[in-house]
Formats: C-alpha cells, sequence, structure tokens
C-alpha cells in the first residue's frame, strides 16, 4: 500500500507541474510579448539579438520604450518622444518640443555628422508638427536611421502593441 501512495504523490506532483507551466504560459502569453530585435533602429539601447519584453499597454508616456504595428513594416520597437498637443520640431539633429530645446535622458546615437536638409528627408531637419489627440510621436534611439515618425508621421495609440519591460542581451 505505501508503493501505491507514492507513486500517486509522484504522479500528482508532476501532473500539477506539468499543468502549471501551459497555466502560467498561457497567462504570460496574453499579457507578455517577447520580440527579438533585428536591427539598428534602437542602437545603443537595445542592439541586434537583444530578446526583449513588453506588456501589453496603451498606456505610454514620453520616453518610453514601446512595440507598435508601423505603417510601413510589421511591428518595430522604438522611443515615444511626444503625446498628444506636443509640438515636435527638429533643427539641425537639435529636438524641440513645445519650442524647448531637449536633451533626452538616454543615450542616442547620432555618428553620421553630414546634416541634410529636410527637402531631402526629414532626419536632421523637420519642421514642426503638433501631436494630434490620440497619437503619439516616435524616434528611434539610433537618429541615423529616420524609419519612425520622421518618416511616416505621427501613429495612432490604439497601433501600439506593448510597453518595454526589461530584456536579455545576447552579446557574441
Amino acid at each position: 500500500m505505501i508503493e501505491q501512495k507514492d507513486s500517486f504523490n509522484i504522479f500528482a506532483k508532476v501532473l500539477f507541474a506539468v499543468l502549471g507551466f501551459i497555466v502560467g504560459f498561457i497567462v504570460i502569453r496574453l499579457f507578455v510579448i517577447p520580440v527579438k530585435i533585428g536591427n539598428h533602429l534602437m542602437e545603443p539601447t537595445l542592439t541586434i539579438n537583444d530578446y526583449v519584453w513588453f506588456y501589453k499597454t496603451k498606456k505610454v508616456d514620453s520616453g518610453s520604450i514601446v512595440l507598435y504595428k508601423s505603417p510601413l513594416s510589421g511591428e518595430l520597437v522604438t522611443r515615444v518622444i511626444a503625446r498628444s498637443g506636443d509640438t515636435v520640431e527638429i533643427i539641425n539633429k537639435q529636438l524641440y518640443i513645445n519650442g524647448i530645446k531637449v536633451s533626452p535622458g538616454w543615450v542616442i546615437k547620432k555618428s553620421d555628422t553630414r546634416i541634410f536638409p529636410p527637402r531631402f528627408v526629414n532626419r536632421d531637419n523637420m519642421n514642426a508638427i503638433t501631436v494630434p489627440d490620440g497619437h503619439v510621436f516616435v524616434l528611434n534611439d539610433n537618429w541615423d536611421t529616420p524609419s519612425d515618425s520622421r518618416l511616416f508621421g505621427v501613429i495612432a495609440i490604439e497601433d501600439i502593441v506593448g510597453k518595454y519591460a526589461f530584456k536579455i542581451s545576447m552579446k557574441k
């Protein structure tokens, strides 16, 4: 009789562990999104092969790193720079929000020293735009790559999939 009881306890523990793993996996997938970074858009903050986790939310602040549905290329990771009602302008690689020169509190990459006029690209100079209600202005940490609001304009808050939680770096 003792052998039956021990066998049952082991079976119950294994079953409980497997069910716990399955339920945990489902719950995590409902609230968290893992993403492997495959581009240089957010360097130096996020680099190629970093695994980044986002929690699902539409509530973001200026400075938040977000995962969003890009109008050009699926889901991308970038940073919110301005929210509804803010005015954004770039003059000679300098960011102005609401007419005030802004120095971001995070590291940005501006390794290309050339300055292009806005008739070629909005990378280094961009006329002032006011972010409409229900939208945000996003900007990569790698300012040399303007595949963000400088290229396609503001994005709807509804297109935000999640907000940065943490990363695991996979340096080679």
